[in-house]
């Protein structure tokens, strides 16, 4: 009963409440997830675009400065002892290279040799890098980005020592134009602001595309600080690049057997528009779902507070009926105490004033079950049975032993008298012939069947019965009354005394149980 009264405590209104927010909660986690997921996804297309990127430059960069080693050995072998090769055996050996490319011979004065660009031999290369490391003893030599004297382009040189008798006798050039990087970055497809980029091992830039004002040293940046200290391949989110301040995510890659970083970088901003609008596009679709999931919601939350009134004028009614009901029960149970105290006061034989003490006592116990327990549509026979039986044996002041094994059944409230008025007879009766004067052994089952009536036994381990006494007696006619009123079968036997038992339906559900299944 408590759980039941617990349960019609909780509020529709804020059920419903519970339900749209838990609607809403998941139409954001949903939303939420579909962020999430959908960010994840771009970041790992960034990823695979840089780390692909990288892997074509990488290797376009080893073979670059293969071509460069090549090409420089070969012209220093055409160059001949003297270094006074012609100049058809030094193109010979350059058929084949890019056109992005040039070669420079420079003897040990700086003066220009050959050249493969006209009016190389009217600057002066003595100051520059490549060619002071080199005479100062370094076998190769690879420069950073340069600005090209003769035209103006951003270039990047791979030079070589030539050596004569073990002496320094100039130097050869190889230098290759930025626009070399161009093509490469147009067959990767990547956008403008995504750049593809080669750096010495100490953090000289040496080419970039698109490319950069100036050079630059990168020495200074976690792609040398952190993440090649860690690997030599990998991949990064740069919030702010040290060129131009453009978020990217940056893969590099050590090109084998130089001393060259092949770097890819995809910037964000682009895939990051495109991801926010598409979530601005998912809003605009969803948003109309939602405002009329929360219309509907609230317009149902105010129906539902609108029940709640009503509902709780009827549960008003309904407390009433039941204080009535528990007012009527009370009132029975006293009057039948009062009926059993005046039978007490007449001059009848003791016999028929006790048996009369007894039928009152067990339908006083019914009610007062029912008083006590709040129930008033069905009651439980497994602890409605034992009071009942015990107000009549103690009406009877028997010694008598109770042992009881009863089911839980359901009793309804046009049941329970029949039910209290026939145990009152049963017992009576094994109280008054049953037992001599120290008392026997009563015991009272009750067991469900399954087609939804009980049986009722009655076993005492008294005398016995003749079956000429169960005709003649009033309590027997009382017995077969209530029985039938119950729509029951019964019978009594004699097996070590006194055996009743009975087929019963004590409820209205078990009577329609058992017509359908009839």
């Amino acid at each position: 009963m408590a759980f039941k009264r617990g349960w019609s405590e909780i509020s529709a209104v804020r059920l419903a409440l519970g339900l749209m927010v838990t609607a809403l909660a998941l139409c954001i986690g949903l939303f939420v997830y579909f962020v999430a997921t959908g960010a994840q996804l771009t970041r790992q297309r960034f990823d695979e675009r840089a780390v692909a990127a990288s892997q074509v430059v990488s290797t376009n960069t080893y073979w670059i400065a293969e071509v460069a080693n090549q090409t420089l050995r070969r012209v220093d072998t055409a160059l001949g002892p003297a270094m006074s090769g012609q100049a058809d055996e030094i193109e010979a050996a350059l058929e084949g290279l890019p056109a992005a490319t040039e070669i420079y011979v420079i003897d040990k004065d700086a003066n220009t040799i050959y050249a493969t660009i006209e009016g190389a031999n009217r600057i002066s290369v003595a100051d520059r890098e490549y060619f002071t490391t080199l005479r100062e003893g370094a076998k190769f030599y690879m420069s950073p980005l340069l600005t090209s004297r003769i035209t103006g382009d951003h270039i990047f040189v791979f030079s070589k020592r030539v050596e004569r008798n073990g002496l320094f006798a100039g130097a050869i050039m190889m230098s290759f134009s930025e626009k070399l990087l161009e093509d490469l970055w147009r067959t990767l497809d990547l956008d403008m602001q995504s750049t593809v980029s080669l750096v010495r091992a100490d953090g000289q830039l040496m080419a970039r595309y698109p490319p950069a004002d100036a050079p630059i040293d990168l020495g200074a940046s976690a792609l040398f600080t952190d993440h090649l200290q860690q690997a030599d391949a990998g991949t990064y989110i740069s919030d702010s690049s040290p060129v131009d301040g453009v978020a990217r995510v940056v893969s590099f890659r050590r090109v084998a057997g130089t001393s060259i970083i092949a770097l890819a970088s995809v910037a964000t901003s682009p895939g990051w528009n495109t991801f926010t609008g598409a979530v601005v596009s998912v809003l605009l679709i969803v948003s109309p779902v939602v405002i009329g999931l929360v219309l509907g919601c609230w317009w149902i939350v105010r129906l539902l507070i609108r029940d709640a009134e009503r509902a709780k004028e009827l549960q008003a009614s309904v407390d009433l009926n039941t204080m009535l009901f528990r007012e009527i029960h009370h009132r029975v149970k006293n009057n039948l105490a009062s009926v059993q105290a005046l039978v007490r006061m007449q001059n009848i034989p003791d016999t028929a004033k006790r048996d009369l003490q007894s039928r009152f006592a067990a339908m006083a116990a019914m009610h007062e079950h029912i008083y006590e327990q709040d129930r008033y549509e069905d009651i439980d026979a497994h602890d409605f049975i034992p009071p009942v039986v015990e107000q009549v044996k103690q009406a009877y002041g028997s010694k008598a032993q109770l042992h009881y094994d009863l089911d839980h059944v359901a009793v309804d409230r046009d049941h329970a008298t029949p039910l209290a008025l026939l145990l009152s007879e049963l017992v009576t009766n094994a109280l008054k012939y049953a037992f001599a004067e120290e008392g026997g052994v009563l015991a009272i089952t009750l067991r469900a069947r399954p087609d939804g009536r009980a049986t009722l036994i009655v076993r005492d381990n008294g005398v016995g019965m003749a079956g000429a006494d169960i005709d003649k007696s009033m309590g027997m006619r009382l017995i077969r009354g209530v029985v039938a009123q119950m729509d029951g079968e019964m019978e009594f036997r004699n097996e070590g005394g006194v055996v009743f038992e009975a087929h019963l339906a004590l409820s209205m559900a078990s009577r329609i149980q058992t017509a359908q299944a009839g």
